[in-house]
């Protein structure tokens, strides 16, 4: 007897240690859940945060100046080989027109030095001299003339040609430095905003899987808490049980006055077996809500581990630095930004060439008209001399050789003047496309680098809240995959108290000796008085069911049952579905 009275002491000592230990582990784990729970809002508003960012009229607005800027950059290949096309069309005429300037300046010496010997020869001459004299002072006159235009025109020439070569050469070294890293800058932005477009749709897919997974979280989540209800139960089971224990321990040391001691024994019998199956019972329970619990933690933590590996994916970077994709991009949309402000500068040096270019042209295209009026007069003048030396007869054969050399030296001035017209006219057509309105002047790259700065601020100023929403969603998903580890954490010592619970049942059990209670009046007053000891404690529909099944029915427990005011049948069908 002392003996068992010793186990049962033990058995009771370690049943309660077990029953303070679930309702500590499952209070904790029940705390830190709600406070992941609360951690898991956050992290959906951060989600949500994280979806304006980048699906905003900002970033779009943005989007559409990249793509303006990609479409206008795209042609300049071909714009740039056009220029430089006409720059070189405008360089091999003026090479023509220099040729052609040289021999005229040539003619008009010669004709001068012609003219001047006439007038010499001509006072020689009587009958002639006055008259050939005034022809010859004219052609000197015009030629003066001619020469002076020539070499007014010679000298816009040189510096047409100077300016030329600076607008060539400008324009080569703005294509070989900035040429290939501006068709790249097209394509990077085309890059960007498809990446930006790419990652707005799956933003949108994100959204719905988002949305998906947030409600099998928090279904698992719900669940976890309901089951976490039951280690209150558990707890209330175990202290039922220990508290029939305890009755039980009371027999062994002395039959109350109420039951005889054969009646006593019965009953000792009773409250064992009772207890047995009780705590057998509860550590089933114990041992499948601990599971269930650990099973739906775990969902927990997988699930929002994957959640957050779909968010980095989408708004991370691969890189070892912290940051969002969007802050690469405003880096390299920096560089792009900085690259437009040294095509402004550099282009805006050809942009000022080619405008003096212009209005040399029109300088030098107006000396030509001028000068083929002139080198109409001298061949008129030429003539008439020729004319007027052969009515003289032998006496003006030098002016007549001196009157036909003129002639085919003014000739020879309206031939080479009259392809001048025709090679400026050339220039002057090839200069026009220095001077279209869609050219991409300084002007435009000007424009380039305020709508890129512009969009620019917009896309780091984004990046920027980008990234603290990820830091902020990092953070919370830290927190609450911390709190669901917590939680796990207590169950590995839930799990080792309900195999002691399931010890403690198999030990009572082994208290009995494989006897049952007789059939006998004594047996009867026995669960009599057991059934009205601790049935109308029972807080569950599981405890009753075990205890009219080893008890069984009595003339008494109905009316102790009906003293003790007991869930109606609908609550007992909830406990029963929850426990």
């Amino acid at each position: 007897m002392n003996g068992s009275a010793s186990l049962e002491k033990r058995l009771i000592a370690s049943l309660e240690e077990q029953a303070r230990t679930v309702d500590v582990t499952f209070a904790s784990a029940g705390r830190d859940l709600g406070e992941g729970l609360t951690l898991f809002d956050a992290l959906k508003q951060g989600l949500d945060a994280l979806s304006r960012q980048l699906s905003g009229a900002e970033i779009t607005e943005a989007g559409a100046t990249f793509r303006g800027l990609a479409a206008d950059l795209r042609p300049l290949r071909e714009s740039l080989a056009t220029e430089t096309h006409a720059l070189l069309e405008i360089a091999s005429q003026s090479a023509n027109a220099g040729r052609t300037l040289d021999k005229l300046v040539e003619h008009i010496r010669l004709i001068t030095i012609l003219a001047r010997s006439a007038r010499i020869e001509s006072i020689s001459i009587q009958g002639v001299g006055r008259d050939f004299g005034d022809f010859a002072n004219e052609i000197v006159e015009l030629t003066t003339q001619a020469q002076r235009t020539i070499e007014t025109c010679a000298r816009d020439h040189a510096r047409m040609s100077n300016l030329l070569h600076a607008a060539l050469s400008s324009q080569r070294e703005f294509e070989s430095r900035y040429g290939a890293a501006l068709w790249a800058l097209a394509d990077k932005l085309g890059v960007t905003i498809a990446e930006v477009e790419n990652r707005q749709r799956r933003g949108i897919e994100l959204a719905s899987e988002a949305a998906e997974r947030s409600g099998k979280i928090a279904l698992a989540a719900g669940m976890a808490i309901v089951t976490l209800q039951s280690g209150d139960s558990v707890r209330q089971r175990l202290e039922h049980a220990i508290a029939g224990l305890r009755l039980a321990a009371t027999l062994e040391e002395g039959a109350p006055a109420e039951l005889a001691p054969e009646e006593a024994q019965i009953a000792h019998l009773l409250l064992l077996l009772v207890e047995s199956a009780q705590l057998e019972a509860s550590a089933q329970t114990l041992a499948q809500d601990t599971r269930d619990i650990e099973r739906n933690l775990l969902v927990l933590r997988n699930d929002t581990t994957g959640l957050l590996d779909l968010v980095r994916s989408l708004y991370g970077t691969d890189s070892a630095q912290s940051g969002s994709f969007m802050a690469e991009i405003g880096t390299d949309l920096g560089q792009a930004s900085a690259l437009l402000g040294k095509c402004n500068t550099a282009r805006a040096g050809v942009d000022q060439v080619a405008k003096a270019l212009g209005s040399l042209l029109d300088v030098c295209q107006q000396t030509v008209d001028a000068l083929a009026t002139t080198v109409s007069n001298i061949v008129l003048i030429g003539t008439n001399a020729g004319l007027r030396a052969a009515r003289v007869g032998s006496n003006g054969r030098s002016l007549v050789v001196i009157a036909q050399e003129l002639k085919f030296a003014a000739d020879l001035v309206a031939r080479d003047s009259r392809t001048l017209p025709d090679t400026f006219a050339l220039m002057q057509k090839a200069s026009l496309e220095l001077k279209r309105e869609d050219r991409l002047d300084a002007g435009h790259f000007d424009g380039f680098e305020r709508e890129m700065g512009a969009a620019l601020a917009t896309m780091q100023s984004v990046a920027s809240r980008l990234e603290a929403e990820l830091d902020r969603l990092t953070r919370e998903g830290g927190a609450f995959g911390h709190a669901l580890d917590q939680a796990r954490l207590g169950f590995s010592a839930v799990g080792a108290s309900a195999e002691v619970v399931a010890g403690a049942a198999h030990a009572v059990a082994g208290q009995t000796g494989g006897a049952r209670p007789p059939q006998n009046a004594s047996a009867q007053r026995a669960r009599e008085w057991v059934t009205d000891k601790i049935r109308r404690h029972y807080t569950m529909a599981a405890e009753r069911t075990i205890h009219d099944s080893i008890v069984g029915a009595t003339g008494s427990a109905a009316p102790a049952a009906a003293e003790v005011s007991e869930p109606a049948p609908q609550d007992d069908d909830i406990d029963a579905l929850l426990f």
